[in-house]
């Protein structure tokens, strides 16, 4: 089997995942350097975008409004309020026609900037050079064109309108011209060749100029109770932004102070306007009263709404009297079709006094003939003839019921329409009433301002008819000496925050990815096998590789491990029956023979006689262990006949733990296995030895292990921590299902601790010197 065989195994079972501390404590101490990498990276983007990013300067004043209207003035209370005024006049400020005029006042008809190595930076007021445009084509203005001073005479313009770039040398204080342009550049009296660097300039439209005012402008209410805003302007030019805060104030003054001169030509219009709305008004509510009474024949909804309920309560009692009187018919009616009548007792007092007398004639009919049926047959004529008149009767009572009934239904619907009538009047009553006194009082206030109009409107003729607004400067245009952008802590808080977003996605990806089992409780969980013990990291020396090391290093950490499984092995074994263990894993590389090896050294330290078997004939690895000299002989020969088994046994430095090496590597593995010989040979070294343990293949690669994995007592495999892939557990799961081996054991080798357990399993089984070199190396140690 390939490892794509076993990749495929129940590959559509899902699998959930809890979270593994161990694990992701194991990712994060990986991940540390590459977590200090986003950190600098970020910090260091954040500084470039901090000192490559032009700084932003913002100017603001505060303005207190006091707002005076006519209605004050009239001696009325306002309708509007201070949030709306306050609207109003931010509103007045932000308008087009505002920002027109303060563009004018402006004059920046010309921009100045200089070059940078990266930014640019405007030299507003600072410019070595004027440029006076006196006219200039459409398709001259926003664009930039650069000016490089020569000498203190001399200057070169350049710039591209679209049919290539233009440079000329031009004169300072001479008058240009072309086809284009006409204008005059002026040197700056202060100018000194020391300033070098290479400007640029642009000529402004109104529309750039408009824009540029607007997108930078912010007005906003500052406090509704006291009628204060702020005014505040947003440029990369410090003096420029208070400069333009300083001219919407100035502005704004003037224009209001000019507001007031058409308060005369406004007052007497807006009084006719007044009276001629009222008059209107005052016309449509009493309109309103005509219409109100003719519609509802009164004007006293108190004494409608009283009556209203009065209807309904006795449309009520009728309804329930209705259904009582139908009840009873019914009751009756299904009596008598049912021929049930010596129970019968009909409601006397909910049926005329008539249809009584003829309920009780039935039911003595009934009774006599009942009587008669005791003395009589059915078919004599006196039998007959009473039966006669029971049916009789009971027919014209039956009738009279179904006619009565329909009449009582017709009856109950005609209230039932009556109510919904009722109701629906009802529940419009209380609106009808609050909308008639609510008309009235607007009526009476209509009225009663109309009156004072036509009293004030000749001894007023020269109060202020418009709303006019006057304020006062609380704060004037700032200068800011810090600008608003960029904002270090913010850049370098977004920095930070991408570090460690970048972490987290770097942890979690690799937490998601990470495809190899990592701890005991990962094993355990995916596995449907029982763990039989860990082993922890040993480094193998590679110059030195022969992978026994508990023979020499008996108070290691590895060597109680060992120890430990030792002890798992007897509990399970029981008594009387010579263990034989086989172990696999499912790869190479894993450590089978590394457990194998050492697992048969620490048992043999008991003075048990182990023989270890090396079944692997198409990788054999105990001639590596220990150190064999004689390659010839070997398991494959002894399955072949070709050698005796006490021939192929080798010695090893410890007294009691034997081996047999796997010899020539056959052609044909898994056919000397399965032939027989195999189990003649666990036959023969259980008579001689006390523990069998056999290195068997990798089960994931070739199933020739597979064999001495049933034959075993207890089949061990092996899994290798941070190695071994999580899918190689789907082929453990499938051994133990398919292969029927319930009582396979697992080892999860090289496991390595976390820092605390590891100084704590040091200190206890051996004295080791932890330097700051070793605890710098541990931290950045997987």
């Amino acid at each position: 089997m390939n490892n794509q065989d076993f990749k495929n195994i129940d590959n559509n079972q899902p699998s959930i995942e809890s979270l593994d501390i161990d694990k992701l404590k194991n990712i994060v101490r990986r991940g540390i350097p590459v977590m200090v990498i986003f950190l600098v990276v970020s910090l260091s983007i954040s500084s470039i975008a901090i000192r490559y990013t032009k700084q932003l300067f913002q100017s603001s004043s505060v303005l207190q409004l006091d707002i005076k209207s006519d209605a004050k003035v009239f001696g009325f209370k306002s309708f509007d309020d201070d949030i709306n005024n306050l609207a109003r006049e931010i509103e007045i400020i932000k308008s087009k026609l505002f920002l027109t005029k303060v563009a004018e006042t402006l004059n920046y008809q010309v921009s100045y900037y200089k070059y940078g190595d990266i930014l640019y930076e405007e030299r507003y007021g600072s410019s070595p050079f004027k440029v006076n445009v006196v006219a200039a084509s459409s398709a001259f203005f926003d664009r930039s064109i650069d000016l490089e001073i020569l000498n203190k005479s001399s200057f070169m313009l350049q710039y591209d309108l679209g049919g290539g770039i233009t440079s000329q040398s031009y004169t300072f204080n001479d008058t240009i011209t072309t086809k284009d342009f006409k204008m005059v550049v002026q040197l700056a009296s202060d100018y000194t060749p020391v300033i070098e660097g290479k400007y640029f300039f642009t000529i402004n439209s109104k529309g750039s100029i408009l824009n540029y005012i607007n997108d930078n402008l912010i007005v906003e209410p500052l406090d509704f109770k006291a009628n204060t805003i702020t005014i505040s302007f947003k440029d990369y030019n410090r003096q420029k932004a208070q400069d333009i805060v300083y001219a919407i104030d100035t502005l704004y003054i003037y224009y209001t102070q000019l507001e007031k001169n058409k308060a005369n030509n406004q007052k007497i219009n807006f009084l006719n306007e007044q009276l001629s709305q009222t008059e209107l008004k005052l016309t449509e509510l009493e309109n309103y009263f005509e219409n109100f009474t003719i519609d509802n024949k009164t004007t006293d909804l108190g004494a409608n709404l009283s009556n209203t309920i009065g209807m309904l309560a006795q449309l009520d009692s009728q309804r329930y009297l209705i259904q009582q009187k139908i009840k009873a018919y019914n009751d009756a009616y299904d009596q008598i079709i049912k021929d049930d009548l010596l129970d019968f007792n009909p409601a006397s007092t909910l049926f005329p006094s008539d249809i009584n007398q003829e309920f009780d004639r039935l039911l003595t009919l009934f009774e006599d003939k009942e009587i008669l049926l005791s003395s009589y047959n059915e078919n004599t004529f006196v039998y007959q003839k009473k039966n006669q008149e029971i049916t009789f009767l009971k027919d014209r009572l039956i009738k009279f019921i179904e006619s009565t009934r329909a009449q009582l239904y017709e009856n109950l619907d005609n209230i039932k329409s009556k109510k919904t009538r009722l109701e629906a009047e009802f529940i419009a009553l209380p609106s009808k009433r609050t909308e008639f006194s609510k008309t009235e009082r607007y009526y009476g206030l209509y009225e009663e301002f109309y009156l004072s109009l036509m009293k004030n409107k000749a001894e007023f003729e020269l109060a202020q008819a418009g709303t006019v607004t006057e304020f006062k400067i609380l704060s004037p245009a700032s200068s800011s000496s810090l600008p608003i952008s960029p904002n270090k802590p913010i850049y370098y808080g977004i920095g930070l925050v991408a570090a460690i977003f970048l972490s987290l996605i770097f942890i979690g990806a690799s937490y998601i990815l990470h495809n190899k089992i990592t701890s005991l409780q990962e094993l355990e969980r995916l596995s449907s096998a029982f763990v039989l013990g860990t082993i922890p990291f040993f480094p193998i020396d590679k110059k030195n590789d022969t992978r026994l090391v508990v023979n020499n290093q008996l108070k290691s950490e590895i060597s109680e491990a060992f120890r430990s499984i030792r002890t798992n092995l007897e509990f399970l074994n029981g008594h009387g029956k010579k263990p034989i263990l086989a172990i696999t894993s499912t790869i190479s590389g894993e450590g089978k023979t590394f457990i194998a090896a050492n697992l048969g050294g620490i048992i043999s330290l008991l003075n048990n006689r182990v023989i270890m078997v090396d079944l692997d004939m198409r990788k054999p690895r105990f001639h590596e262990v220990f150190q064999s000299t004689d390659p010839t002989k070997g398991l494959s020969t002894i399955l072949i006949n070709k050698h005796e088994v006490d021939e192929c046994i080798h010695k090893t430095d410890l007294e009691f733990l034997d081996y047999i090496p796997a010899g020539p590597i056959p052609p044909n593995p898994s056919e000397l296995i399965l032939g027989g010989q195999f189990e003649k040979l666990m036959a023969y070294l259980e008579k001689k030895y006390d523990v069998i343990i056999i290195d068997t293949p990798p089960v994931g690669l070739v199933t020739d292990g597979i064999h001495a994995l049933k034959i075993a007592t207890i089949p061990i495999y092996v899994v290798r921590a941070d190695f071994s892939k999580k899918f190689f557990i789907k082929n453990i799961n499938r051994l133990v299902k398919v292969h029927k081996l319930n009582n396979l054991a697992l080892i999860l080798n090289s496991l390595k601790r976390s820092a605390n357990s590891a100084n704590y399993g040091k200190g206890y089984y051996e004295e080791t010197t932890i330097t700051k070199k070793n605890k710098l190396k541990r931290l950045f140690q997987s």
